[in-house]
C-alpha cells in the first residue's frame, strides 16, 4: 500500500479488504522483531537456538567460499546470504536441506546481480568444497551420472521454493556504498584505509548473523563505522551525533556492534555433529507426523461409528430431548403410519377369525351362467340319460372334494398365521437384542475417544522431554 511506504515495519495489520489491489515491494517489509527471529519453524521442530545458528553459519560460509570459486562480486555473495536467512525465517531446517538451499541462493543471487553462472559450475564448486573438507583428492563430478542429475533437480526445486516463499521479493539493499560515502563526505576519513577496511570487514561478517533481518542497512553501516572507530580510537563528532542523520540511535549502534562481537566468540561449528542433530530431529518429526495422521484417522472412524449409532431412526430407546434427532421427511412419516395401520388391521383380522391370504393369492373367478343346449330325443336317449346321471354324480363328488380341500386350506392358513405371529415375536426379540448391542458399542466408543484425547494431552505435555531424550544419546 502507498500509505505503508513511509511507515515501513509499523504498517497496519491485518490487511483490510481494499488493501489487496496493490503490491508494494520495499526493503522495509523484510525486517522482523527479535521475538520473530528467535521463534523460527526450526525451533518448533526440535532444534535449539545454538544449533540453528551454527547451521546457518555453515551455510553462509559455503556461499562465501563458492562465490570466491565462481569469481562472483561481493554484492552477489551478500545477496545470497541474506536470501538464505530470509528463507529459514519461514521454513524449517529439518524439512529443507541447508546445502541445497545454499546452492539455490548463490545460483539465484548471481542472476539477480547480473553475473549468471551455470548450474553445473555451482554444483561442481560445492562438490569441490565438500571433498576438501573431507580431505579427499579433488576430482570433478561426473556430469553424466545419476548423482549430478539428482543434485541438479534438487537445486532447481530449491530455487523455485525460495522464490515462492519470499514472494519473488528478492531485492536487497547493502551498506557497502553507505560506508564509503559516510567516511569520505561526512567524516572526512577516506584516507584512513585501516578504518575503512575494518568497517568493511565487520559488515561482511555481520552477513552470517541475523542482523540484516532486524535492522535497516543504513543502521548497520553506521554501527560498523562506530565500532571500527572505537577499536581504532578515532574520535568522531558527537555534538550533534553524526549517526542521527541516518535515522540511527546510539542504542541501536551498541546493540548491532554487540551482536557482531558475539559472533567472534562462537566456537567453530562441527558439521558432523549438526548433521546428527538434524537427522534426529527429522526422525522425531516424522514419528510425530505419522502419529498425528494415525490419531486423526482413528478419530474420524470413531466419530463415524458414533454418528451411525446415535442417528439411527429405528432406535426406540432414544432420548427425546437429545440434540441429535433424526429429521424424517413427510413422505417417510406417511409411509410409517400406513405400515402401522396395516399391521394393526392384520392383527385384528386374526383375532376375529379371519383368513389371511398370501400376496400372490388370486381372487375367485366367477363365470356368467350359460344355458346348456337342448338335446334331441332319439332312440338312444335312455343311454344318454344314464350317462348324464353318471356325470351328475361325479360332479357332486367333485364338489364335496373341493369343499373338503377348502376346509383343509383354511386350517392350514390358521396354522400359518400362528407361525407368522411367532416369527414376528422372534424378530422383535432380535431387534431388542441388536439395539442393546448398539448401545454397548456406543459406550465403548465414547470411552475410546476419551482415552485418545488423554493421550494427546500427554503427548503435548511430553513434547519437549521427548525431543531432548531423542537427542541426548546421539550427542
Amino acid at each position: 500500500r502507498s500509505s505503508d511506504l513511509s511507515s515501513g515495519i509499523n504498517a497496519e495489520w491485518p490487511l483490510r479488504p481494499g488493501d489487496y489491489g496493490r503490491i508494494v515491494l520495499t526493503t522495509d517489509n523484510v525486517l522482523h522483531s527479535a521475538e520473530r527471529v528467535q521463534n523460527t519453524p526450526s525451533r518448533a521442530d526440535g532444534i535449539n537456538y545454538e544449533d540453528e545458528r551454527d547451521i546457518k553459519i555453515i551455510g553462509c560460509e559455503l556461499i562465501q567460499a563458492s562465490g570466491l570459486l565462481l569469481q562472483l562480486p561481493q554484492v552477489a555473495m551478500a545477496t545470497a546470504q541474506i536470501l538464505f536467512h530470509r528463507f529459514y525465517l519461514v521454513k524449517s531446517l529439518v524439512i529443507h536441506n541447508y546445502e541445497h538451499q545454499a546452492m539455490a541462493a548463490i545460483f539465484l543471487a548471481a542472476k539477480i546481480e547480473e553475473h549468471p553462472r551455470r548450474i553445473r559450475d555451482v554444483i561442481n564448486c560445492f562438490h569441490h568444497i565438500k571433498q576438501v573438507k573431507e580431505k579427499k583428492a579433488p576430482s570433478p563430478l561426473d556430469f553424466t551420472g545419476t548423482l549430478y542429475v539428482k543434485q541438479k533437480n534438487d537445486v532447481i526445486k530449491a530455487e523455485r521454493r525460495l522464490l515462492k516463499e519470499l514472494g519473488f521479493c528478492v531485492h536487497v539493499k547493502y551498506p557497502h556504498k553507505i560506508i564509503i560515502v559516510i567516511l569520505s563526505l561526512m567524516l572526512e576519513q577516506s584516507q584512513n584505509t585501516e578504518l575503512v577496511q575494518l568497517a568493511w570487514n565487520f559488515m561482511n561478517d555481520s552477513l552470517r548473523s541475523d542482523v540484516f533481518m532486524r535492522y535497516a542497512p543504513d543502521q548497520i553501516g553506521c554501527a560498523c563505522i562506530w565500532l571500527s572507530a572505537r577499536i581504532k580510537k578515532i574520535c568522531l563528532p558527537e555534538n550533534p551525533p553524526w549517526y542521527e542523520l541516518l535515522d540511527c540511535s546510539r542504542e541501536q549502534c551498541e546493540e548491532i556492534s554487540r551482536t557482531i562481537l558475539n559472533f567472534y566468540c562462537i566456537p567453530r561449528p562441527n558439521a558432523e555433529k549438526l548433521e546428527r542433530v538434524v537427522n534426529a530431529a527429522k526422525e522425531a518429526y516424522e514419528l510425530k507426523k505419522s502419529f498425528n495422521e494415525k490419531s486423526k484417522r482413528e478419530l474420524k472412524e470413531i466419530k463415524k461409528q458414533e454418528s451411525a449409532s446415535n442417528f439411527s431412526p429405528l432406535d426406540p430407546n432414544r432420548n427425546k430431548d437429545s440434540p441429535h434427532k433424526p429429521k424424517l421427511s413427510p413422505g417417510s412419516l406417511i409411509n410409517n403410519k400406513l405400515s402401522k395401520l396395516a399391521e394393526n388391521g392384520s392383527s385384528e383380522s386374526h383375532k376375529n377369525g379371519g383368513v389371511r391370504r398370501s400376496k400372490h393369492h388370486s381372487p375367485r373367478r366367477r363365470y356368467s351362467p350359460v344355458s346348456p343346449p337342448r338335446r334331441k330325443h332319439d332312440r338312444y336317449s335312455r343311454k344318454k340319460r344314464r350317462s348324464s346321471s353318471d356325470s351328475e354324480s361325479s360332479s357332486v363328488v367333485r364338489k364335496r372334494k373341493h369343499r373338503s380341500k377348502r376346509r383343509v386350506s383354511s386350517s392350514s392358513d390358521d396354522s400359518s398365521s400362528s407361525s407368522d405371529s411367532e416369527a414376528a415375536r422372534e424378530e422383535a426379540r432380535k431387534r431388542k437384542h441388536e439395539e442393546k448391542k448398539k448401545l454397548a458399542d456406543a459406550k465403548k466408543l465414547q470411552e475410546k475417544i476419551k482415552l485418545l484425547e488423554k493421550e494427546k494431552e500427554r503427548s503435548k505435555k511430553e513434547k519437549s522431554t521427548d525431543c531432548d531424550s531423542a537427542l541426548i544419546p546421539l550427542l
